[in-house]
């Protein structure tokens, strides 16, 4: 079932046509779903609610991230548990959206208020994303520069097998044909495997531009 960011729990059509304004006067329209009170638990992991039935309340799932309650009443019914839930009096507020003698209408602070949550919410998953993609270049710039260095060492040593090889190639005072033919082949496998460490030089470059892209996204999310 595909995760619901906004749930509205009403029968009441004004009421969601109210929230529904509110949103689409916003610079950000968040989705969201309509549910009757029967069908609201099953819609309600890791979403926030905006209802103006406090009776659904204790009926809510543990997952829901917050509970927005519109009544008519500053007071309402505990929904128990660990439910974190905001009550929006609609007679303090105002009756409906865009009441001109009230400088807030319950439609506009409830809308507001839950479309704050969605974006925090989704600021935190990216910046959980982001902290995850920085490990992940940091593991990569740890095996670069493992790399790097193993390519300089190994690189010394085959310059000194090479010269010396190609010392002894040069010399031709009776040398078995066997012997030449193990120093050639020495030679030989020497080369081919200083190309290859030649070929990872490249990893330098990829490992510098790692760090800095690490650096960049450690700058923009800092740990919290």
């Amino acid at each position: 079932m595909e995760q619901v960011r906004i749930l509205v729990v009403s029968g009441d059509r004004e009421f969601v046509d109210a929230l529904a304004q509110s949103w689409q006067r916003l610079r950000y329209s968040p989705e969201f779903m309509v549910a009757s009170a029967d069908a609201a638990a099953a819609f309600t992991r890791s979403a926030v609610v905006v209802t103006d039935d406090p009776t659904v309340l204790p009926q809510l799932a543990a997952g829901v991230v917050l509970a927005i309650a519109v009544t008519d009443e500053a007071a309402s019914p505990e929904p128990g548990g660990k439910l974190r839930v905001v009550r929006i009096a609609r007679g303090i507020m105002g009756n409906h959206a865009g009441n001109k003698g009230v400088g807030c209408g319950w439609a506009e602070y409830a809308a507001a208020l839950a479309q704050e949550t969605v974006l925090r919410l989704d600021a935190q998953a990216q910046a959980a994303e982001v902290k995850l993609r920085v490990r992940e270049l940091e593991r990569f710039a740890a095996l670069g520069r493992f790399i790097v260095e193993a390519r300089h060492g190994l690189g010394n040593a085959l310059t000194g097998v090479l010269g010396h090889s190609e010392l002894l190639l040069l010399e031709d005072d009776g040398m078995r044909g066997e012997v030449r033919a193990q120093l050639e082949t020495i030679h030989s496998m020497s080369l081919k495997m200083n190309e290859t460490l030649h070929r990872l030089s490249s990893l330098e470059m990829e490992l510098r531009v790692a760090e800095r892209q690490a650096e960049r996204e450690t700058q923009r999310w800092p740990a919290q």
